[in-house]
């Protein structure tokens, strides 16, 4: 079984139970970027909740909700009923389909891949945006401090017994992102600092 459909039932209060509001607050925070009709991929989207509010600001995007938790895809489907505008895709990134995107969100995300993975990943979805694009990435920001090395051994351990994912430390987005020409145009810091959402262009 899928690690993350053990935790479907849970995953959204358990999240809220640590960081409060901010968690949402900060993947809700560049959506009004999305257009009338833009083409938006999200991967990773989870139980939907990202999804319906992405809706109820822009009813007329036409999305792509990439997901490989079955359990969470199907929360997905119930919160959002049948819209011809969404195409869901039980999957991971390698299922992405031959089309370019105007808008990226990856939430929570990236922080599961090695490195070495994450650049693989980063270059498929890169050619799949278009010019100018935009990618909106929440995700957690280890600055040095103890609470918060804590709680990323802890989740990394967690993560990786229960779902297998591959990272054993958080990633350098920045970096990462600069090495592929991604370009910060905009980013929000929240929880003390330990979660950024960023906005980048190609």
């Amino acid at each position: 079984m899928n690690g993350f459909d053990l935790l479907a039932p849970v995953y959204d209060k358990l999240s809220k139970l640590i960081f409060g509001k901010e968690m949402v607050q900060a993947q809700f925070f560049f959506l009004d970027h999305v257009r009338a009709n833009d083409r938006v991929l999200i991967l990773g989207g989870g139980t939907g909740w990202l999804l319906e509010e992405l809706l109820r600001r822009q009813p007329y995007c036409e999305v792509w909700y990439i997901e490989s938790s079955p359990a969470m895809m199907e929360r997905a489907k119930h919160k959002c009923g049948d819209r011809s505008n969404v195409h869901f895709i039980l999957g991971t990134q390698l299922a992405v389909p031959p089309m370019i995107f105007d808008v990226v969100i990856m939430n929570f995300f990236l922080d599961m891949f090695s490195e070495k993975s994450l650049s693989l990943l980063i270059e498929r979805i890169r050619i799949s945006t278009r010019p100018q694009g935009l990618w909106m990435v929440t995700d957690f920001e280890n600055k040095g401090k103890i609470w918060q090395h804590v709680i990323v051994a802890i989740m990394i351990t967690f993560f990786r017994l229960v779902c297998k994912i591959e990272a054993t430390k958080l990633p350098d987005l920045g970096r990462i992102f600069t090495k592929h020409g991604m370009r910060e145009v905009d980013s929000h810091s929240f929880f003390h600092g330990f979660i950024k959402s960023g906005l980048y262009k190609i």
